[in-house]
């Protein structure tokens, strides 16, 4: 008897197609394990996400955001209420983020970046309250990223993407796997560590 026969159905033919070099990619490297929370479907995993990140949508809709651009690629700084209609006009190479905190941790960014061909890229990140990136939308405008056809994609704690869309730029600048890896983070949470 040979050793596909004393296996179940299933496990012979998985082994049949590995050993032929046609078996499905594996699954992407993790950085650290997961938790057991995160060894669950991922559709159970992107529901959990969107509910967390709409109770951080929802209360932030009272709160200012703190607002930082960056001018033909200069340092980061804060805009004021006397420059933002000013730095808001400019035709190019700007890149306007706002962020929101909540408790004391940054949760929610609105990105938008216009190249020298006044291209549009909009990106909005949801983050959890341990810092680690939860979320991220991709449009051409920051309407847009509410809208049904935002590209978006979905982030274990380890940075490891759960689910994209087939269009979704991974390589986007705007992305920060933490809240400490965006460009701008000492300058609105200073003194601040995440999580």
């Amino acid at each position: 008897m040979t050793l596909c026969n004393r296996l179940p159905a299933w496990r012979a033919v998985a082994l049949a197609i590995g050993i032929a070099g046609l078996a499905a990619p594996a699954a992407a490297q993790t950085t650290k394990p997961l938790t057991p929370s995160q060894m669950v479907s991922p559709d159970i995993l992107v529901k959990r996400i969107d509910l967390n990140c709409q109770v951080f949508h929802n209360a932030i809709q009272t709160v200012q955001p703190t607002e930082v651009a960056a001018i033909q690629a200069a340092s980061w700084t804060v805009v004021d209420a006397a420059h933002k209609q000013q730095v808001e006009s400019m035709k190019d190479h700007v890149w306007i983020v706002q962020v929101w905190k909540q408790a004391g941790n940054l949760n929610w960014v609105h990105s938008a970046r216009l190249d020298a061909r006044g291209a549009r890229h909009a990106t909005q990140l949801c983050f959890r309250n341990d810092g680690t990136l939860a979320r991220a939308r991709q449009a051409t405008t920051i309407p847009g990223l509410d809208a049904a056809s935002a590209r978006q994609a979905y982030f274990n704690t380890d940075g490891s993407v759960i689910r994209a869309s087939s269009l979704f730029e991974v390589n986007d600048p705007a992305i920060g796997k933490r809240v400490d890896a965006l460009p701008y983070f000492k300058l609105v949470m200073p003194g601040s560590s995440p999580g």
